[in-house]
């Protein structure tokens, strides 16, 4: 599994109407638009520069998006400041959380975490909601801490390597 982690700010040096190519959901907050659209912009990217696939088309489970024929399989989360993406050969999920002061004991309660600080607390939650985005027991996950970030990626695939890349 590939997984690139990238600042939100490189998407200032795309102009808008090469992002907006790239909207497949309707926003209200521009925000979210530009997120969106940056997101799959540099799924795109990913695909063609890294994997060779320049023709594809994008399925939606839910919101999960899948590529048609499944030659690969991605996942997406952002968080303020970066968006994750993971690519594998394999069912795969991703979660990148800031790790903001909380009361993380209320959450962790509801939750079932059991968590003894606050870093736990957001490895457990990126755990969560990685598995969610895969929708079945992982056979395999990677958790990473960076900066004021965690990052959780999982796989279906018990053997799965794990590689991160990081732009800012």
């Amino acid at each position: 599994m590939d997984i690139f982690i990238v600042s939100k700010n490189l998407a200032g040096n795309i102009s808008q109407e090469v992002l907006y190519k790239f909207k497949n959901k309707n926003f209200t907050n521009k925000n979210k638009l530009i997120e969106h659209c940056f997101a799959y912009y540099l799924l795109n990217r990913i695909l063609r520069t890294k994997y060779n696939i320049n023709n594809y088309t994008l399925e939606f489970i839910g919101n999960k998006p899948y590529l048609a024929g499944r030659e690969k399989y991605i996942s997406i989360s952002h968080s303020l400041g970066y968006i994750a993406i993971c690519i594998s050969d394999c069912d795969c999920g991703i979660d990148i959380e800031l790790n903001k002061d909380r009361n993380y004991e209320r959450i962790a309660k509801r939750m079932n975490f059991s968590c003894k600080n606050l870093q736990e607390f957001y490895e457990q939650w990126t755990k969560y909601e990685a598995v969610y985005k895969l929708n079945k027991q992982p056979e395999s996950f990677k958790t990473y801490n960076i900066d004021n970030y965690t990052i959780t990626a999982v796989s279906s695939n018990i053997n799965e390597i794990f590689n991160i890349c990081i732009k800012n």
